[in-house]
């Protein structure tokens, strides 16, 4: 794949393959899945920032596209929401769990850079962890519930769109103080557990600092 050994000669220092690859087997797995309605949706909906990136966890553009279908085909018929993560984002900066695997459609093409939740000591992620996947754009994929992970990475200057797919309710305010226990101090929002690096912005907001190593950027 063209794009992919561009990426792979631009990022020397960091494990990068396909999801096609049998590296990904570990994190997640390609889900056949005709995701062209949203996609359209997507587009129409999720208006490119100049800079950063925007996450909505739902999203009633893409709820009224095809909900039904997601829920019957992906989630099994349980409970879900469909929002979306845009913008413009290159660094690994923070990694994220939950409890259930996410569904992730790729509008544009985008990299991920992952994590194995059983790589890690206690709330550390040691040095040397990452790996990174191309995923094309249409491609839907399962991310497991082991896996960390966090917003894509653009591999194009205008940006990147990625539809992210979780049970009803994930990454919305926490109602009460998190735990008072190892694991709860990573607790960041509803379902959803972060450890950050040192240099990410997530810091400044109160987020764990543990992921060691480099804050790797993605060079297209």
């Amino acid at each position: 794949m063209e794009k992919l050994e561009a990426l792979r000669k631009l990022n020397p220092g960091l494990p990068f393959f396909s999801i096609d690859d049998s590296e990904f087997a570990r994190f997640g797995r390609v889900v056949d899945f005709d995701a062209s309605t949203l996609i359209e949706a997507c587009e129409k909906a999720a208006e490119m920032p100049e800079s950063g990136s925007r996450y909505v966890p739902d999203m009633p553009e893409l709820e009224a596209a095809a909900l039904e279908k997601v829920q019957h085909e992906l989630r099994g018929e349980g409970s879900c929401q469909i929002g979306c993560c845009w913008g413009h984002s290159s660094r690994l900066n923070c990694l994220e769990y939950h409890r259930a695997s996410e569904h992730n459609v790729a509008v544009s093409d985008i990299v991920l850079l992952l994590a194995a939740q059983q790589d890690m000591e206690a709330n550390e992620l040691p040095e040397g962890k990452i790996t990174a996947f191309f995923v094309p754009r249409g491609a839907t994929i399962e991310v497991y519930a082991t896996t960390l992970h966090f917003c894509p990475c653009e591999v194009s200057a205008d940006g990147f769109r990625c539809i992210v797919i979780l049970p009803r309710g994930t990454n919305h305010p926490l109602e009460k103080p998190r735990p008072e226990t190892q694991e709860g101090r990573l607790l960041w929002a509803k379902d959803k557990w972060l450890i950050a690096h040192a240099e990410a912005p997530a810091v400044e907001r109160g987020a764990f600092v543990g992921i060691h190593g480099e804050n790797y950027e993605i060079h297209y």
